[in-house]
């Protein structure tokens, strides 16, 4: 039971992740990782999840890339249009 609520918010997090990417218009958001880092997605083309993907996804920031497993994500939210 407690491997399926770990892999159901795995996903969750994931999906979340997935609908800010493809919403219409699009609004920059920032991923707040477990670790406390905070990566800003600026653009839906800054990040990457394969099709057959339920895990791992690539965020590009700067002129740097991160592979990022679901289970690092602590939450995401949009960012505040006066934010850089």
């Amino acid at each position: 039971m407690n491997h399926f609520r770990f892999l159901r918010g795995k996903l969750m997090k994931l999906d979340s992740v997935k609908r800010m990417r493809d919403r219409n218009p699009f609004r920059p958001f920032q991923i707040h990782l477990t670790s406390g880092e905070v990566l800003p997605v600026d653009h839906p083309e800054s990040m990457s999840v394969p099709a057959d993907e339920d895990d791992l996804f690539v965020v590009w920031t700067d002129r740097t890339w991160n592979l990022l497993e679901a289970g690092q994500i602590a939450r995401v939210s949009v960012q505040r249009r006066n934010a850089k």
